[in-house]
Formats: C-alpha cells, sequence, structure tokens
C-alpha cells in the first residue's frame, strides 16, 4: 500500500461520513417535507440540531483531499459535472439558509417547502455524480445517472427514518417513534427493490455489495423486533457497504493521478493535526446534545 491507495482510502472514510451525517439528515429533510405532522416535524427540527450543518465538513474534507491529493481527478470531476455539483452546492445553501429563517419567522410556510425541496435535489445531483462516475455512464441524467440519485436520496430516507426512531424515544414521544418505525420499514423495502434491478443490470458480485444486502434484511428483522438502537449500527452498514461497493465496482486506480509522495506527506500530517481539534469537538458537542435532550424528555 503505498500513499496514493491511503489517500484513496481517507477519502472514501470520508465520504461515508459524510453519507452517514449529512445524509441522513437530508432524508430528515424529506421527511420534514411529506410530514403533515407537526409532532413528527418537531422530533425531525430537534434531531437535527447538534450537526446539521456541521455535517458538510465532511465534504469539504472530501473536496479538499481530492484537490491536493489527486488534481487531475478532482479537476476532471468538476469539469465534467459542473452543472449537478452546482445545483448542490445550491441545495446545500438553500436548505441551511431556509431552515433557520424558518425558526426566525414560522408563519412563512415556503421556507420548509425549500428545506425540503433542497433536501432532496442535493442528495439526488451527489448520487448521480456518484453513479456516472462509478459505472463510467454518459451523464447525470443518464438512466444510470437518475438511478444513482434516485437509490441515493432513497437510501438518505432510510438512514433518517432509523435515526429518528431512537430520538423520538430520547424524547419520550413513543406515538412517533412507531411512526418512524413503519417509515423506516416502508423506505427500507423500498431501497432493496430499487436497489435489486440495479445490481442485476451490471452484474454486480462485489462481496460488499452483498453485505448490504445482508445487512439491510437483518435490519428490516430488527425494526421488526424493535431494536432500535442494534438497527442504527446495521442500517448504517447497509447504507456504507453500497458507497465502498461501487468504488470497488469502478476500479478505482489513481497512482498516475497522485500528487508526489512529499506532497501527501503534507497533507497527512496537516490531516492529522486538524483531526486532534476537529474529531474531539464534534463527539463533545454530540454528546452535550444528547445529554441535553435526555435531561428534557425527563
Amino acid at each position: 500500500m503505498n500513499l496514493a491507495d491511503i489517500a484513496l482510502g481517507l477519502i472514501l472514510l470520508g465520504l461515508s461520513a459524510y453519507l452517514l451525517f449529512g445524509g441522513a439528515d437530508f432524508g430528515a429533510g424529506l421527511w420534514h417535507l411529506t410530514s403533515r405532522r407537526r409532532d413528527e416535524k418537531h422530533v425531525i427540527e430537534h434531531a437535527m440540531g447538534p450537526l446539521w450543518e456541521a455535517n458538510h465538513v465532511w465534504l469539504i474534507f472530501v473536496m479538499v483531499m481530492t484537490w491536493t491529493a489527486f488534481p487531475p481527478v478532482f479537476a476532471e470531476v468538476m469539469s465534467e459535472h459542473w452543472v449537478p455539483l452546482s445545483l448542490a452546492a445550491l441545495g446545500i445553501v438553500a436548505r441551511g439558509s431556509t431552515f433557520v429563517f424558518s425558526k426566525a419567522v414560522p408563519d412563512q410556510g415556503w421556507y420548509a417547502w425549500i428545506f425540503g425541496v433542497s433536501s432532496i435535489v442535493t442528495p439526488f445531483c451527489l448520487g448521480a455524480v456518484a453513479a456516472t462516475i462509478a459505472t463510467g455512464g454518459p451523464g447525470w441524467l443518464s438512466l444510470t445517472g437518475i438511478y444513482g440519485g434516485v437509490l441515493t436520496t432513497a437510501l438518505c430516507a432510510y438512514l433518517a427514518a432509523v435515526y429518528l426512531i431512537w430520538d423520538a424515544r430520547r424524547l419520550a414521544d413513543d406515538t412517533v417513534s412507531l411512526r418512524f418505525r413503519g417509515y423506516a420499514l416502508m423506505s427500507g423495502v423500498a431501497v432493496g427493490l430499487l436497489a435489486l434491478p440495479g445490481a442485476l443490470a451490471y452484474s454486480v458480485e462485489s462481496p460488499l455489495l452483498l453485505l448490504s444486502a445482508a445487512a439491510g434484511v437483518v435490519s428490516l428483522v430488527l425494526l421488526v423486533k424493535r431494536s432500535y438502537l442494534a438497527v442504527r449500527a446495521t442500517g448504517a452498514l447497509a447504507v456504507v457497504s453500497v458507497l465502498w461497493g461501487a468504488a470497488e465496482m469502478a476500479g478505482l486506480d489513481l497512482d498516475a493521478a497522485a500528487a508526489q509522495d512529499v506532497v501527501l506527506e503534507v497533507v497527512f500530517t496537516a490531516l492529522g493535526a486538524g483531526a486532534l481539534i476537529l474529531v474531539p469537538s464534534m463527539t463533545w458537542l454530540f454528546v452535550l446534545f444528547q445529554r441535553a435532550s435526555r435531561e428534557a424528555a425527563r
């Protein structure tokens, strides 16, 4: 394993973190848009409180790592996919600003509408680009790109529903918790049915995607048994395995595009120093929020 392989692994780890945390926020926005119940919206807004904007640090990390470690790849991706990536960036800005504005001016319903729509547009565009890159498809609006965008959006909705079950329980709202359990079961089955044709069409035999399918089935069983804490782990595994399986399917070999070793060494040093600040800070933020939630629920 050389430095380029380590850099690629770090990029995939950053994408995994963004999918699990930022993706769950996008999915929460989708449920916020479709829900007509104030109690569900309250749980969603409360759950997004601690890290909803901080989650984009993982996307920034991925972009900076790709830019510095693999400059030609970054240039090619940004030049060929600037339209969907620009739409995704616009969606990130729109959902962030309208989420804040909806708190200050709650009687303006269109703030919540823009927040929800942006929460769908952003993962769709990012998923469409990812699918195009993984399969070498003709573009983000091709059948492959659209399929990847829809699947990514569905994965975010499923992940959010799984997470929101536990958040509703922390707020001592068993009724809403059961509703999100139903949403998780529904979206989990939908994701499975949606993923199957793609696996068959692309003759996917990756062990990682088989792991995702197995974790998805186990997650549905855990939801039926109401094992809400365990299903958070298996649901996350099912989702992130899709990302790593797609990377494996793409057969990424970026040695020729990698920066010089001296540059990668500097990048890794800066990354290690930054992680000493970032990881404890975000962990402490989450711990404080969880503690406040438990105290409020008593």
